[in-house]
């Protein structure tokens, strides 16, 4: 290798070098106070997502009325990979799936753009469509309740908008707060069909009336002696006496007919369609949501000092209390992680100070851990990286790493004081030996975290900034074990300390003697370290097949999720009954500290037949079950006819954008793609009972729910058209006797109540008094609805999926065992045993998907590393020979890895596989220190395998001075993880695959690095001169050849 000399002028200012140090080491506190605090790593997700909705109307008219017409007008927008939508009674969603590399900012307003032009063509009941885009930086961080014994859920609304509020968003960084249930307020005109008949008037004439007697209007201006007067019509309703008296017509004799005479208006409230409990109290939530590039932790912390102040001036029996916030998670995770560091930074100095004969050099080598962290910090926020769990976790796990090029400079320059070198003699001569290999060891390091940061989708936006960080701390170590760490040895070192040896240094002196012996037996019969490589390989194979696979580990996160669903249809009164006797059960539970119950409402729309808990438990020190433990236990035991449960652990992996990485162990969702939703049933039902016929098959669920009861009026157009009025006319008539129609809204201190004209609940007890409504007037007589159609009574689905224009059923599938295994025996089912029709087709979506495609992913990115690996170590060594040698590392390492996960039951999961590319690092860089010395202390020697000669003995003396270093290096890494894989606190889950994995990788291939490489590359030596010798020789015989022939 090429030699890389450190001059004698950093040496000579060990003030500057101090000094700069200094410098560095502020930077990196003021960073580390700067930095931004946030769970996960910015992301710019490719999603963006269409909400709109249309009360109370059936998914298939959603479908036609708002969803196609959203399709066609964003379809033509470049950088859309699918369209997806869904679509339910009364909501419409769809999603946009943009191409990695889009530009979202930009293609979001060109989404604004096309919804606008066609947004005429909607509903004009319809809610306008509201786009937004997919970012865990933009779900609320905070959940809070209030609540009362005292006052009803409209005075507690009134707070809550009125007061917390207002206060809430006065916090620098709060986005907003939104409140969430309670009653609002609603004037209501309730007509009665009965006196809409006797006075001759239709509803049309009734809407008409409130809409145009509520107006403000401008008129215009008027100038008179140099004064301009701005004139407008004011005739806004001030009360509810004003719209009762409104006139509506004027009858034959004269006498006004008001609205009063034909319906009775009251100021209530809107009907309950979705209700709020905590602990089974009703209450009204606010959910805060933060500004992007604000601080979590600052604003959470805000909000909590904020809370008992706004306590303080509510009224007596009101409190405002925190649910749930992220800034507790972030806390956590931040503390289990820096706890797990310092007791990493607290055993990495101690074996240290063990292994390194001394409390000097112990000192030299720890001092580079925190000058490195430190400056990994600035680094950090130069690139503007934010504090997580990633960029943390990326720190917390290259504790060990960042001593490694440290120890080897201290061992080397040690070496040199041991010889009798002086202070400055032994720094500079034993840095520059060392210099070449932790240079090359460095690059293939940042090589391998190179090819991680070019993976796509949410996984490679998650470990680019781990990537990054780790690479900025390894990049920095070495800057100090070649600059701060000579300077040190210089400073703190004493040539005397060598003198003394210590038991430590005694014992690794019979250590080094015992390995040479048995190496030098090795290298004498090198056919067994051949065959231990050719075993190694094979088991690595076989135990890589067999071990399971999945995405991101499930943690605990301490939240549970439950949802409920009845059967379509069903009424709020019976939802509130079966919701109320689950959560009396739940609250029975002393593993649960808060049940908050959401009824009938989901995320995007509002259901009667739905319900969902969400579940915080206790601390896990204080359960002796974990959250998936008792998700699985509540799927059993909260049961009713007719109720279907769906309980998941909140957090159990990383989900967003509809995309989950969830543990895929467990769970397979199947997509099945097609036309129609009846033959996507038909096939979703013979999947289902082929499945359930294998006893590890726990659940298969299709996701429906029984069909809706449904009344479709259809309208004859000779009739309509007959009676001088139109489709429209009629069914707008019909929708506001029978849902409701908003007519204006009734002003009154600032706030703005909407006007609903309805039929009184009282005049729709059956379907025969729907049959009466009267929609028409024709002349002089009144048309009932039966003249203009029929009703016709059906069933009709609930709510469905698209894509791409297709209609899609998802299924879901929960089972014990392989992932993988069941992966293989529905594709070869379906393949084989079910009949999938012209125009239909299936997919793997979800974790399953996901982790298929993430492991294909980190293994073009491991070969891609690999690949990289090896031109920096050919450009480094000037052959292939070396490079290859050290390639022949990996597979010792691995074995160990997959072996370590195998022993404890881990599946790979990705975080196994970031360990695997931190291990192939560590791995190649010990490789490179001890082929590089061996190459320094043979150079120049004739190759001779005889037992005691000079080339033999100068491999061994190579091994042996670099045993220690490579030990120590290991032993550090492997100390620095065990914290890490002892899953201590919550979050802990997420990495203890990844130090498992290393903690494996190290054990074996440390051991197979010291006494199989040598023995490999000196028989790669011994071919290649063996083959030069034959060339030589052949060579040599045809030129005495033809030297022969042309004497003769």
């Amino acid at each position: 290798m090429k030699k890389f000399n450190l001059t004698g002028g950093i040496l000579n200012r060990p003030i500057t070098v101090i000094m700069c140090t200094l410098i560095v080491v502020g930077f990196g506190v003021f960073s580390l106070t700067n930095l931004r605090v946030t769970l996960f790593p910015s992301l710019n997700i490719p999603v963006l997502a269409i909400s709109s909705g249309y009360q109370n109307v059936a998914p298939e008219d959603i479908d036609r009325l708002i969803v196609t017409p959203i399709e066609g007008a964003v379809s033509a927008i470049e950088g859309i990979e699918s369209l997806e939508a869904r679509v339910s009674r009364g909501s419409a969603f769809v999603i946009l799936r943009l191409f990695e590399g889009t530009d979202i900012r930009k293609t979001e307003l060109k989404v604004q753009k096309a919804i606008d032009q066609i947004r005429a063509d909607l509903p004009a009941q319809a809610r306008a469509p509201a786009i937004f885009q997919f970012d865990p930086e933009s779900r609320p961080i905070m959940q809070l309740s209030i609540n009362s014994g005292l006052r009803g859920l409209d005075e507690l609304r009134e707070l809550a908008i009125e007061l917390v509020e207002p206060r809430l968003e006065r916090i620098v960084g709060l986005a907003s707060a939104d409140t969430r249930g309670g009653l609002e307020r609603r004037i209501y005109v309730d007509v009665s069909p009965m006196r809409l008949a006797q006075h001759n008037i239709v509803p049309q004439d009734l809407e008409s009336a409130i809409s145009s007697n509520n107006v403000q209007l401008p008129i215009g201006n008027v100038v008179t002696k140099n004064i301009s007067y701005s004139v407008r019509a004011q005739s806004l309703y001030q009360d509810v006496e004003q719209i009762k008296k409104t006139i509506i017509k004027v009858s034959d004799n004269g006498i006004p007919i008001r609205v009063e005479d034909v319906a009775d208006v009251s100021d209530g409230f809107t009907e309950v369609t979705s209700l709020v409990n905590v602990n089974g109290n009703n209450s009204v939530s606010i959910e805060v949501q933060k500004n992007s590039d604000a601080n979590t932790l600052d604003v959470v912390k805000a909000v909590e000092e904020v809370v008992p102040e706004i306590n303080e001036i509510l009224p007596p029996g009101v409190e405002l209390r925190i649910l749930s916030d992220e800034g507790q998670s972030i806390e956590d995770s931040i503390n289990n992680l820096s706890q797990s560091s310092v007791i990493a930074l607290v055993v990495v100095i101690f074996v240290i100070l063990i292994f390194m004969g001394g409390w000097r050099i112990s000192l030299v080598v720890a001092t580079s851990i925190p000058v490195s962290i430190a400056a990994s910090f600035a680094t950090m926020y130069a690139a503007d990286l934010t504090l997580n769990i990633f960029t943390i976790s990326a720190l917390a796990l290259a504790i060990g790493l960042l001593v490694d090029n440290a120890i080897v400079v201290a061992e080397s320059v040690a070496r040199k004081l041991e010889d009798g070198l002086s202070k400055f003699d032994a720094a500079l001569t034993g840095t520059n030996e060392v210099v070449g290999p932790l240079l090359g060891s460095t690059l293939t390091t940042l090589g391998v975290f190179i090819p991680i940061t070019l993976i796509t989708g949410i996984q490679g936006i998650f470990f680019k900034e781990f990537a990054l960080t780790i690479s900025f701390a390894i990049a920095i170590s070495f800057i100090c074990s070649i600059v701060l760490v000579p300077v040190l040895s210089v400073l703190v070192l004493d040539t005397e300390m060598f003198n003394k040896r210590s038991f430590m240094f005694t014992a690794i002196h019979k250590l080094e003697n015992g390995y040479g012996k048995v190496l030098s037996w090795l290298l004498l019969h090198k056919w067994i370290p051949g065959l231990a490589l050719i075993g190694i390989l094979f088991g690595t194979v076989v135990i890589y097949q067999g071990i399971d696979k999945e995405g991101f580990p499930e943690t605990d996160s301490g939240e549970v999720d439950v949802n409920v669903t009845l059967t379509e249809g069903t009424r709020l009164v019976k939802t509130v009954e079966v919701m109320k006797d689950f959560e009396a059960h739940l609250l029975q539970k002393p593993e649960i500290e808060t049940v908050v119950s959401s009824i009938g409402r989901s995320r995007f729309t509002e259901q009667t037949n739905r319900g969902s808990f969400t579940l915080k438990l206790v601390p896990l020190e204080e359960r002796d079950i974990t959250s998936s433990e008792l998700a699985a236990a509540l799927r059993q035991e909260l049961t009713a006819p007719g109720v279907t449960i769906r309980a998941s652990v909140e957090g159990g992996g990383l989900n967003f954008g509809g995309r989950g990485f969830r543990s895929g162990n467990g769970s397979i969702r199947l997509s099945l793609i097609g036309p129609e939703m009846e033959e996507l049933l038909k096939i979703s039902k013979s999947i289902e009972d082929r499945l359930l016929d294998d006893p590890n098959i726990i659940q298969v669920d299709n996701g429906r729910t029984d069909p809706t009861p449904e009344m479709q009026f259809v309208l004859d157009r000779n009739r309509v058209g007959l009676l001088n009025s139109s489709i429209s006319q009629v069914a707008n008539a019909l929708r506001t006797q029978t849902l409701g129609n908003q007519a204006g809204y009734f002003r009154t201190d600032g706030k703005e109540i909407p006007i609903e004209i309805r039929t009184a609940k009282s005049s729709l007890k059956s379907r025969e008094d729907l049959f009466d409504l009267e929609v028409l007037q024709y002349e002089d007589q009144r048309v009932p609805v039966v003249a203009v159609g029929e009703f016709i009574e059906t069933k009709g689905v609930d709510s469905y999926q698209k894509r791409n224009r297709e209609i899609l059923l998802d299924v879901s599938i929960q089972f014990t065992g392989d992932a993988t295994q069941y992966r293989e025996l529905i594709t070869n089912f379906i393949n084989n045993e079910v009949v999938m029709p012209e125009g239909y087709r299936y997919e793997f979506t979800g974790a399953t998907q996901e982790a298929q495609q993430g492991a294909e992913q980190f293994l073009f990115a491991g070969l891609a590393a690999l690949v990289l690996m090896f031109m920096i170590m050919a450009s480094l060594f000037e052959n292939f020979r070396d490079p290859f040698v050290i390639w022949l590392c990996i597979p010792m390492a691995l074995f160990g890895a997959l072996f370590s996960l195998y022993i404890f039951g881990n599946p790979l999961s990705t975080t196994g596989n970031i360990g695997l590319f931190m291990l192939v690092g560590i791995i190649v860089n010990n490789g490179i220190v001890l082929v590089d010395y061996m190459h320094l202390k043979t150079r120049g020697m004739a190759f001779d395998l005889n037992k005691g000669s000079e080339f033999l003995d100068g491999i061994i003396y190579a091994c042996k001075r670099r045993m220690r270093p490579i030990l120590l290096t290991a032993i550090t890494t492997i100390c620095s993880m065990i914290p890490l894989s002892l899953e201590l606190g919550a979050g802990a889950e997420i990495w203890s695959p990844l130090a498992k994995t290393v903690i494996g990788g190290l054990a074996f291939g440390v051991i197979f690095t010291l006494f199989i490489t040598p023995t490999i590359s000196v028989g790669f030596k011994q071919i290649i001169n063996f083959i030069i010798k034959i060339w030589s020789a052949i060579f040599k015989s045809s030129f005495s050849s033809k030297t022969q022939v042309l004497e003769s």
